[in-house]
């Protein structure tokens, strides 16, 4: 098992074996038995391939930061196979008592469309966030920083969609957009690229919060100026999401914490298993 844990695709198997249980009751649909059969089939290809203990490589980190998408793209499927529906009454209720009202009440407050477009880049900045600081230090052939960054990357990931299997949120997007929200360019490409990529249920806590916050964790240790760049980049992103009614503010917070507690767990770990730790 500890070599597992060292592994990039042990991580990404450990991940599939968590979120297969799902699978197990049906429906027997064609549809059910390929996702079972390619879930299934991947974890147990990732798990034998950590188990050799063989040198991950850098095309292991590269496959495992690859899966994560493809791990997103199979959550509203998992998510409602013991058809537990969704708990977004729950949430709210933790959302009012928090904020009074639903966050999202914030692009009728400001409905300013350059405000709305800025903020809406915010969010969107977070999909070259995931990849362009891996590929400077792969470019930068600093292995151990990349090993690190993929895996505290996937393992955050892992746990948002956790979180998404077994307690599926929906989010305000399913909802009607907000009250007064200016449309833009910046805002019809976020909304065209979240029609064709997103994932029901996968509101609570935000992945992109947790992501960012992790990447921008590991980026300060790394590469000091992109990681005040990202730490920058995911306040735009917990803005960003909130204003343009793509999460409530809780989902926010709780990204936030998310990202800095396996994050930091991560970073720590990986820092005892190399003497003395890469810094700048």
């Amino acid at each position: 098992m500890p070599a597992i844990l060292h592994h990039p695709l042990g991580l990404a198997g450990l991940y599939l074996l968590v979120t297969a249980p799902p699978l197990l009751p049906g429906p027997w649909t064609t549809q059910h038995v390929v996702l079972a059969g390619l879930h299934l089939g991947v974890c147990a290809m990732c798990l034998r391939q950590a188990r050799r203990g063989e040198d991950p490589g850098w095309a292991s980190s590269w496959v495992a930061l690859i899966l994560i998408p493809l791990f997103y793209a199979e959550i509203a499927l998992l998510n409602q196979s013991f058809g537990a529906g969704y708990h977004d009454a729950l949430v709210l209720s933790w959302e009012a008592s928090l904020f009074g009202s639903p966050a999202t009440e914030l692009a009728g407050r400001y409905p300013f469309p350059l405000l709305s477009e800025v903020l809406h880049l915010g969010y969107f900045s977070y999909y070259p966030t995931v990849y362009i600081p891996p590929l400077l230090l792969f470019l930068a052939q600093r292995r151990e920083a990349f090993e690190t960054t993929v895996m505290t990357l996937l393992v955050t990931a892992s746990v948002c969609f956790v979180f998404f299997v077994y307690f599926p949120v929906q989010g305000p997007r399913y909802f009607g957009p907000p009250a007064s929200i200016p449309d833009g360019p910046i805002r019809a490409l976020t909304l065209g690229i979240l029609e064709k990529g997103s994932s029901r249920g996968a509101a609570f806590p935000s992945s992109h919060m947790a992501i960012t916050v992790c990447q921008a964790m590991a980026q300060l240790r790394y590469q000091r100026p992109i990681g005040i760049l990202v730490t920058l980049i995911s306040v735009g992103v917990g803005v960003g999401a909130v204003y343009g009614g793509f999460h409530y503010a809780i989902d926010m917070l709780a990204g936030t914490v998310v990202g800095l507690v396996v994050g930091g767990m991560m970073l720590t770990w990986r820092r005892r298993s190399y003497d003395p730790p890469e810094t700048v």
